[in-house]
Order: C-alpha cells, then sequence, then structure tokens
C-alpha cells in the first residue's frame, strides 16, 4: 500500500474517523517539512498549520465535524506554499490529497497585476491624451498648469497634484497651482531648515531629473513632516517631473497616489511625456504672448563667459561675428547662421564645430579675397554653449547678437507678462560674468495686413510683380505643378533664366519681409552682401 501511495504525483494521506493519518506518502510528508513516519498517527487537523483563509478543521464546519468530501486552495504562511486540498470519503475515513500550487498562484498573479496594470496605464495614457488635447487651446501659463493638476486630481488614480517653481530669491519651490486635497502637505513640501532632507520636487528642479518616492512614509530621503503628512493621510507614493522644453525647465509637477508602489517605468514615462507637453506648450503660450504683443520688453546682454562658443571664436580670431538668424529644431537644439568680418570664415566654422556643444556645421559662402576683407556666413548647430539657445527656449526673441574681442552683445525681446529675473538669472547662471546692460519696455507698431502688402508691392520691381502673378496664376507653385517655367516664360515672350532670375529675387523679398519683420529694412544691406547683391537687382 505504501508502494502504491509513493507512486502517485502529489501527497497523498489516509485518514481515520478519529482524523488521525494511518498512512502518507513522502510527498504529503515533504509538504509539511517532515518524515512520513512523524506524519502517522499525528491528527490530521493538528497537522495543517493555519492558513489564511482559516484552519484545516474550519473548511469541514468546525473542530466536531466528521471527515467530508471537500475541495480547497489557501495560502499557508507556515509552509510558504498554496496548496490544493481535495478529499474523498472512504470506510472508516478519508483520503486527503494535497498538491503544491505556489507557481501557478504566482504565475496568476503575476498576470492579474500585469492586466491591472496595463488597465491603470490605459487609463493614464487616455487621461493624458485628453489633457494635451486641452493644452492645445491654452493662452496662459497659468491656465496650462491649472488644466494638468486639475484632470489628474479629478481621476481616482491620483489624490493630490501641484506644480511649484524655484524661487527667484532662493533653492525653495514655490507653488503656482494645486489640485485635490492637500490637507496642510502643499505647506510643508519644502522644508527649508538647514538640515532638511531635500524634497523630491527640489530634487527635480536642482538636476532636471524624474525623482520616484515609491515608500513615501518610510523614505528618509523626504522631510519628517511631509512623511508624517502622507501617513495621516495614506499617501504612499509620489512622483516629480520636470516640466521642460529643451534645457530649460519651467517647473516641476508633483503627483502624490495612495497606492503602493505606485509609478511603475511605463507610469512614469506616461508621466514625463505629459512633463514634456505641458513645457512645450507653455514655450508656445510665452512666444505666442510675444508674438501678439503690442508692447515688448528689450534686454540686452554683455557675455564675456568663453563657454560661449562664439565670445571665444572672436576672441581667437580678432573678427567681428554677427548673428543673422537662428532656426529652433526641437529640444535643446538651435540652428545657427552666423556673419563672419576680418577672418577666414572656414577657420571659424572649424573652431566652433569642434566646441562641445556644437554639432558640426557647413559654410554658406564667403566672402572678399582680401585678407583685410574676408569675410561670410556659416551655418552651426548649438545643443548648448550659447545663451542663444537659452534665450530662445526661455521664450524670449533674439533680435541681435554681435561679437568682438571676446565679448558679445546680445539684444533679445520677451512678453511684458513674463518673469525677467527668471530669464536674467536663467542666463547668467548657465554663463558666468553675463551682465544685464539694459531694460526697457518698448511700443511695437502694429502692420495691418493691407500696410504690410503695400510694403512689399513698394519694394518689388514691376518685373518680380509681374513673375510672381504669372507663376501663381499658372499653377507654377502647386505640386504637381500646373506649368512648367518654360510654358510662363514663352507667354511673358521671356527666356526661362529670365523668368527664374525674377522669380527667384521676388521670392527672396517675401521670405525676407515675413522672417525678417521690422529688422528686414536695417539688416537689408548686410543680407545684399552676403547674398551677391541680391537686392540690388
Amino acid at each position: 500500500m505504501d508502494d502504491v501511495l509513493d507512486g502517485i504525483g502529489g501527497g497523498v494521506m489516509v485518514v481515520d474517523a478519529d482524523w488521525r493519518v494511518t498512512r502518507a506518502n513522502e510527498a504529503a510528508a515533504g509538504l509539511f517539512g517532515r518524515a512520513d513516519a512523524n506524519l502517522v498517527g499525528a491528527d490530521v487537523r493538528d497537522a495543517f498549520p493555519e492558513s489564511v483563509e482559516s484552519t484545516f478543521a474550519g473548511h469541514f464546519g468546525g473542530a466536531d465535524a466528521s471527515p467530508s468530501a471537500v475541495a480547497f486552495e489557501d495560502y499557508f504562511p507556515a509552509l510558504e506554499t498554496w496548496l490544493a486540498v481535495r478529499t474523498a470519503p472512504v470506510d472508516d475515513g478519508m483520503v486527503v490529497s494535497l498538491r503544491d500550487v505556489t507557481e501557478r498562484r504566482r504565475l496568476e498573479r503575476t498576470l492579474a497585476d500585469r492586466e491591472a496594470e496595463l488597465e491603470r496605464l490605459n487609463r493614464i495614457n487616455a487621461i493624458i491624451q485628453e489633457i494635451i488635447r486641452e493644452l492645445v487651446g491654452a493662452t496662459t501659463r497659468e491656465e496650462i498648469e491649472e488644466t494638468v493638476c486639475e484632470r489628474l486630481a479629478a481621476s481616482d488614480l491620483y489624490e493630490f497634484t501641484w506644480v511649484g517653481e524655484r524661487e527667484a530669491t532662493s533653492d525653495r519651490v514655490a507653488s503656482r497651482t494645486a489640485a485635490g486635497d492637500s490637507d496642510g502637505l502643499l505647506e510643508l513640501v519644502d522644508d527649508d531648515s538647514p538640515d532638511a532632507p531635500e524634497t523630491p520636487e527640489r530634487a527635480v528642479l536642482r538636476s532636471g531629473e524624474t525623482r520616484i518616492v515609491r515608500r513615501l512614509v518610510e523614505d528618509e530621503a523626504v522631510p519628517e513632516s511631509v512623511r508624517r503628512v502622507a501617513f495621516a493621510r495614506g499617501l504612499q507614493s509620489a512622483i516629480a517631473v520636470p516640466l521642460r522644453y529643451g534645457t530649460t525647465t519651467y517647473g516641476v509637477l508633483g503627483v502624490y497616489a495612495t497606492r503602493p508602489d505606485a509609478f511603475s517605468d511605463r507610469e512614469r514615462e506616461s508621466l514625463e511625456t505629459l512633463g514634456v507637453a505641458t513645457g512645450f506648450v507653455i514655450n508656445a503660450a510665452r512666444q505666442r504672448n510675444l508674438l501678439l504683443s503690442d508692447t515688448v520688453v528689450e534686454l540686452t546682454f554683455r557675455v564675456t563667459d568663453a563657454a560661449d562658443v562664439l565670445v571665444a571664436a572672436s576672441a581667437r580670431f580678432d573678427c567681428s561675428l554677427s548673428v543673422a538668424g537662428v532656426v529652433p529644431l526641437g529640444e535643446g537644439t538651435l540652428l545657427c547662421y552666423v556673419a563672419v568680418r576680418d577672418a577666414d570664415p572656414r577657420a571659424v566654422l572649424d573652431a566652433a564645430a569642434s566646441r562641445d556643444g556644437v554639432e558640426g556645421g557647413r559654410l554658406v559662402h564667403e566672402t572678399g579675397d582680401d585678407e583685410d576683407a574676408q569675410g561670410g556666413l556659416f551655418e552651426v548647430t548649438l545643443t548648448d554653449a550659447s545663451p542663444l539657445l537659452s534665450l530662445t527656449e526661455l521664450g524670449a526673441t533674439v533680435r541681435t547678437a554681435t561679437f568682438e574681442d571676446g565679448a558679445g552683445r546680445l539684444v533679445a525681446e520677451v512678453a511684458p507678462d513674463e518673469d525677467v529675473r527668471a530669464v536674467v538669472e536663467a542666463v547668467s547662471a548657465s554663463f558666468v560674468g553675463t551682465e544685464l546692460l539694459a531694460k526697457r519696455e518698448r511700443h511695437r507698431s502694429v502692420e495691418t495686413a493691407q500696410e504690410f502688402r503695400s510694403s512689399l508691392h513698394e519694394r518689388l520691381t514691376a518685373r518680380q510683380r509681374t513673375a510672381l502673378r504669372v507663376a501663381y496664376h499658372g499653377g507654377y507653385f502647386q505640386s504637381p505643378r500646373d506649368s512648367t517655367a518654360e510654358e510662363l516664360a514663352d507667354g511673358l515672350g521671356i527666356s526661362s533664366s529670365t523668368l527664374h532670375y525674377h522669380l527667384r529675387a521676388a521670392q527672396w523679398k517675401l521670405v525676407d519681409a515675413f522672417l525678417r519683420g521690422d529688422d528686414s529694412e536695417r539688416r537689408r544691406g548686410e543680407t545684399a552682401e552676403w547674398h551677391g547683391g541680391s537686392e540690388a537687382r
């Protein structure tokens, strides 16, 4: 009989009417951590340790019940094992079969956790997509930040959200807006006492990197005052995400949850995407406000830090450099066009391109054969190494930037409601020795559409206007083209090369008027020289 029991897969015990184990195979004894000889004769109700749900006898209706047919699965902490137990009545007792289902239960729990996480991520992503759609129509930074906080806190996923920024005169994090039930947490989130641990939000503003606290009450890196409030409120996890555009961090988004070990890697990535989108929209709103404002604040900087690639180049080559234009390419990248006077533009370009924070470049053109009259225009891609990038990402418009004798003079415009101190401090922090020379409010004249057309009409010659009209009405600018240049030229009785000549000149004036705006007249002569005198044509 014992050989038969040992040949059965899983644990098997034979129990008499008095609940005594009369036979047990090795597998059953092994599940209980004892030899089968020690198991025989024991009361089966005592052999089973207490499970999470109840005692073994409890599954039969209590200690006074008789052996009967039952089937259950339960977790036994003392054994650290899930057991599937099934009993079958026999003459004068019952047979108990045991099977270790711990691995199956673990897999089921893992699958259930993943399904729950996937469902949660789908909800989070749906909320974030809805927030991003709403942000598109926001016109102010306040509206943007309030939308983010209110939408996150309105879900049952998060208990409390807030947006903060670094105070201009200290390292403290000042609250800009909040949503949810803070219940005193917001006032304690930045303990400024000298020995206080750094809050997650302040750490983000210092490093620019996301910070997650998965055990909020236990994490000693969090100020004790915050941990006490978190314990009282049932808050268990927190995440702080930078609101960033390029290399500029506008603020920090703090999100608190009652879920333990919240903010998985995927949830973190989703919230970081929201942080990037929020930073982008904040920057766009600042640019829009600057574009539409009749009044701007003009800031004039002097830059002497050799970390600025153009400051260093002007000193090394004893030349004059001026920025002809900048084109933001996305996060932390700026395409910059630089005019060179009194130096070999190839040599200046090679030196600039070899610097950290500059990702390559190319020579657009060079002018003059005489060494004293050398000059030209080159293009470089900046990822650092210039306050031009910092100012652009802070929402400023760089009007002029000139560099000579190891010093630069930058004139930038910001919207009248912009935090000028924050702009100045951000530039000064990155480039030592940067000095604000002047700050003045300037009124910009508003040009109507009719005035713009009249001004452009005066700049275009009669032949250039004719070339534009013929090309426009003839479908030359369509894709695919309705007419070729040769067909248009035949209609005018001129050669195609002559048509191209007038058309290019007209297109250049159109683009110049659009991109340069108020600066077009001031820069026209300078640009004409770079482009071989095309303006005179």
